[in-house]
């Protein structure tokens, strides 16, 4: 019985592949959501289109320099759009190219309401340019009008051209423009009579020390030039040819009004010729700016004057002058300079200045040249009378 046993084969197995069948459960499901959908998606129109949803009221806050009339032409709402659709990003960046707007905000407030916040640039001082008053931030920027009495007026200017566009025709307003707005006009300043003697004498190197003339020498002609010390007088008396000719400063109109939001801000009249055509949007070079803030918040007391006020001038011929109102001496400040000649000498000018009116009596002294150097054994010159 030693017979072998029949092999076996392993059983094959048959894949089998299952399926699936339709449920009619599954597609009732998915006709009920594409039916949300759609409900939805009408709604969503709906309301789009709805007039319940109309944009009724725009609420402006923190327009100051700015007037409203612009705020509105921008954000483009003349025909009372659906608030659904108010696009408040675009709107946003749109208002901050406007001069005085430092920062803005766009908001919508269902069911109606659109509230725009701007946030408006700090004025520093009242840059004056011909007969308009501008404010003036911390960068140098004109980015507003005040009038006589400092009374913010809120300008129509449109957008400022971004960098590299085109100067456009419309409400847009380049560097280089003269905005002047409709709503208020600045009374046009009176001047005072021009002070007396005006004619030129010959120029000397600016900065240097007025060499004294001899006494003995004829055809010299007597220049009280002398070291600011106590001591020392002149040596004459205010001669016509020795007072430099200078325009008057114009007087504030005693018929503008202070109201609620005036500004007392320092004031510093730019006569420049390269200035002559700044408007909103313009910027002031950084060392006259820095220049004119030092000078203009100077009190009449830190120099020991009785002057009502000072003003602050700054024009081709004599760089920074300052002068007492009423007319009375001017103070030659001169030219600054980046490098050469720093407006950080002014602490050491106006010590000097101060010294003068002491030294000879304010209503005694005509005019007072600070010179630029200011080392201890500088002199300056100074006019009697």
């Amino acid at each position: 019985m030693g017979g072998t046993l029949p092999s076996r084969r392993p059983p094959s197995h048959v894949r089998r592949t299952t399926v699936k069948r339709s449920s009619p459960g599954l597609r009732f499901v998915q006709i009920v959501a594409i039916g949300l959908i759609a409900v939805f998606a009408s709604g969503i129109f709906a309301v789009g289109i709805s007039p319940s949803f109309a944009v009724r009221t725009i609420r402006i806050q923190g327009v100051t320099f700015t007037s409203e009339s612009i705020v509105r032409s921008i954000l483009g709402m003349d025909d009372v759009p659906n608030a659904f659709r108010v696009d408040t990003d675009s709107a946003s960046a749109r208002l901050v190219r406007l001069p005085a707007v430092e920062s803005a905000r766009v908001q919508v407030q269902l069911p109606s309401t659109v509230v725009v916040t701007i946030v408006e640039r700090q004025p520093r001082l009242v840059w004056v340019i011909g007969d308009r008053r501008f404010v003036v931030d911390e960068n140098g920027l004109l980015f507003g009008l005040v009038d006589a009495a400092g009374n913010p007026i809120p300008s129509d200017a449109g957008p400022l051209p971004l960098p590299g566009d085109e100067p456009s025709v419309g409400p847009s307003v380049s560097p280089s423009q003269s905005v002047v707005p409709t709503a208020r006009t600045e009374a046009q300043p009176t001047e005072t009579p021009a002070p007396t003697p005006t004619p030129t004498p010959a120029k000397t190197a600016k900065g240097k020390a007025t060499a004294k003339p001899s006494p003995g020498k004829k055809g010299a002609t007597p220049v009280p030039s002398a070291k600011v010390s106590a001591g020392t007088s002149p040596k004459a008396t205010l001669n016509p040819s020795m007072i430099p000719s200078i325009r008057p400063v114009p007087t504030l109109d005693g018929t503008v009004e202070s109201g609620p939001h005036a500004l007392s801000l320092p004031v510093v009249l730019d006569r420049r010729a390269a200035d002559a055509g700044l408007g909103l949007g313009g910027v002031v070079d950084a060392v006259s700016l820095d220049a004119g803030f030092r000078l203009a918040n100077l009190d009449p007391t830190e120099i020991a004057s009785k002057a009502i006020r000072l003003a602050v001038v700054l024009d081709d011929d004599h760089g920074f002058t300052v002068s007492s109102i009423p007319a009375g001496w001017v103070a030659d400040f001169g030219f600054y300079t980046p490098t050469a000649r720093k407006d950080t000498v002014i602490p050491n000018q106006v010590r000097d200045l101060k010294s003068a009116l002491l030294n000879w009596g304010e209503n005694k002294v005509a005019w007072v040249f600070l010179v630029s150097d200011v080392s201890d054994n500088h002199n300056d010159t100074v006019i009697l009378r």
